[in-house]
């Protein structure tokens, strides 16, 4: 279980919102489990649950009890680039 750090473009996660988590000292690489702390664009943060992760698809629970869905748009933990300072998943809420 890991804790990720994210940023979502959006006040809240709604279909299109899209959710950047990243890190800067380990390949990301959410997992069903992982928790997720979730910063909108007003400072506000939330906190979320990896509930599933199958594949490109990963459902969240946030900690009011409310579910989402979201597709993966970009995975730069699959580059092999050593001079990338910050890996990170790029997500589209559904």
């Amino acid at each position: 279980m890991a804790l990720w750090h994210a940023d979502i473009d959006a006040q809240a996660p709604a279909a299109g919102a899209r959710l950047h988590v990243f890190s800067d000292h380990q390949v990301v690489r959410v997992l069903t489990a992982d928790q997720l702390s979730i910063e909108t664009p007003a400072g506000q943060r939330l906190a979320a649950l990896v509930l599933d992760r199958t594949g490109d698809r990963l459902t969240l629970s946030l900690f009011d009890g409310a579910s989402i869905s979201l597709s993966i748009i970009a995975d730069s933990s699959l580059s092999k680039q050593p001079e990338k300072e910050f890996s990170g998943q790029l997500w589209i809420v559904n």
